[in-house]
């Protein structure tokens, strides 16, 4: 489970800039979305090296687009961090 709170950290991160460049809690522009990933990927990749890990193929965007889709929902970050983190894990099996 650590390695999953490792990722959560790193969506954490996407959070902070999430709340920045929006005003009404959805991202606005694909150049908004495209921030948050790229964030998101920063941290996540920033996690995974912190852990020692290498990270399966697609783990970081399947992680981070799933943050997106779910705050883009109208989740709130903490529930979009934690199905993430559930469905990251079920789906690549850590």
């Amino acid at each position: 489970m650590a390695l999953l709170q490792r990722i959560c950290l790193s969506i954490s991160l996407s959070s902070v800039l999430f709340a920045m460049s929006t005003a009404d809690g959805l991202a606005q522009s694909s150049e908004d979305e495209n921030a948050i990933t790229t964030m998101c990927l920063l941290g996540f990749n920033a996690a995974m090296a912190n852990a020692g890990k290498t990270p399966p193929a697609g783990m970081g965007q399947f992680t981070c687009q799933c943050f997106l889709d779910q705050v883009n929902a109208g989740e709130f970050i903490s529930s979009a961090q934690s199905k993430c983190q559930a469905k990251a894990g079920a789906h690549y099996d850590i």
